[in-house]
């Protein structure tokens, strides 16, 4: 493991690989809509096709799947960078982000606690 730097992990909650069909989307009409492929209770990871559509703001995020819905959730981005191995669509590109959860209410928590009962699978 030369020149390899170790790092620890700073995830609190425990991640969960995402069910087939669950879906993520930033509000209020950010266009940025995909496919959740790993989630927690601290946040989630995504990936959507950019379509550079230049948005106003991004104040939460809504979460879907076939019978389930959280919605309004406040977060902050962590990281958005472009996926390398998947082909292009044209002057579209594929990226990935991973937000952070930040001041939930009970409700919300409670909302994002069934969801993630019902549309995860372990890692």
């Amino acid at each position: 493991m030369v020149g390899r730097k170790r790092t620890t992990e700073r995830r609190k909650s425990k991640r969960y690989k995402a069910a087939e069909g669950a879906y993520a989307a930033i509000s209020p009409s950010s266009h940025k809509i995909g496919q959740i492929t790993d989630i927690s209770m601290d946040g989630l990871a995504f990936k959507y096709i950019d379509t550079k559509n230049q948005t106003q703001s991004e104040e939460s995020i809504f979460l879907s799947s076939m019978g389930f819905y959280v919605g309004n959730l406040p977060f902050k981005t962590i990281s958005d960078n472009e996926v390398t191995n998947t082909p292009s669509f044209s002057a579209m590109e594929v990226r990935e982000r991973h937000v952070q959860f930040i001041d939930l209410s009970f409700k919300q928590l409670f909302d994002l606690d069934c969801y993630l009962k019902n549309n995860v699978s372990l890692m």
